[in-house]
């Protein structure tokens, strides 16, 4: 089951301001980039990668360029 766009949208802004979606914690650090190093040490890659193949990353991007 998919997740809403908004629930999408609110993880990838998470991890682009290097906060982790699930715990709050600090994310990142030289090639840790999706790593959580909070308490749920979470690897958020794949999330990250599923963002753009479900389109909402694309999407993004095109509201972007328009702006």
């Amino acid at each position: 089951m998919r997740r809403p766009i908004k629930a999408m949208a609110d993880v990838m802004s998470s991890i682009l301001n290097w906060v982790c979606p699930d715990c709050g914690g600090r994310m990142g650090g030289f090639g840790k980039e999706f790593k959580c190093q909070g308490q749920c040490q979470t690897d958020w890659r794949q999330v990250w990668d599923g963002l753009f193949s479900w389109g909402v990353g694309a999407n993004q991007r095109k509201a972007t360029r328009a702006s």
